[in-house]
């Protein structure tokens, strides 16, 4: 994350507390506001930021760089073992959709999985594009987010729930539907074996 903290132990934090150093709205302010990307870096919590630090030789930033893609590699991975293999990875939100840096990297230990990723592609960070070579076996693709679709969609099932004579299942009708849809937007077509950039399915899978 920018600036909040990834897995930390418990122990570390009851420690701080007991020792009198740390408050709980201080802790609270450290893992939230002061940790992840920007405290590891010094620099901030902007990748891009952190990207352009790194290549002048900060030490700091490229140690937030390498612990951010390892972290990202190894949840690729613990997902790739649970699926028994992925048809396609999915590159989203902030820094997945911006930083060909990081898709680059994370993408470079896939090999054995048959990932080729197209360079000339990734470098152009295209939305909703393909940008693995033809030749991949796995297809890596950038899909834009649509967080703020997604909030737009919970608001009006609420709304409507609320609303007097109004059916609870509406929103459902009209294509809202409850749970995130990132990664539903690549879809496998079962009659023709291939997979489909499909934008709008997040807003219509439920």
């Amino acid at each position: 994350m920018g600036t909040r903290s990834g897995s930390v132990d418990p122990g570390i934090l009851t420690y701080l507390m007991r020792q009198g150093q740390l408050n709980g709205e201080q802790i609270d302010e450290l893992l939230n506001t002061k940790s992840g990307l920007l405290g590891i870096s010094g620099v901030s919590g902007d990748m891009r930021k952190i990207v352009s630090a790194m290549k002048d030789g900060n030490s700091r930033a490229k140690l937030a760089f390498e612990i951010f893609v390892h972290r990202l590699r190894s949840s690729i991975g613990s997902m790739v073992a649970v699926l028994g293999g992925i048809d396609a990875l999915v590159f989203t939100a902030g820094i997945g959709e911006n930083s060909p840096e990081v898709r680059a990297a994370a993408c470079a230990n896939f090999g054995f999985l048959g990932v080729e990723l197209d360079a000339a592609k990734n470098a152009q960070s295209p939305t909703d594009q393909e940008i693995s070579r033809p030749s991949s076996l796995v297809r890596v693709l950038i899909v834009r987010a649509q967080e703020d679709w997604a909030i737009a969609r919970d608001c009006w099932r609420l709304a409507s729930a609320q609303r007097p004579g109004t059916r609870r299942d509406r929103g459902s009708r009209l294509g809202f539907c409850p749970g995130s849809a990132e990664l539903g937007a690549v879809q496998r077509n079962r009659h023709r074996g291939d997979l489909e950039v499909r934008p709008n399915l997040a807003r219509l899978r439920c």
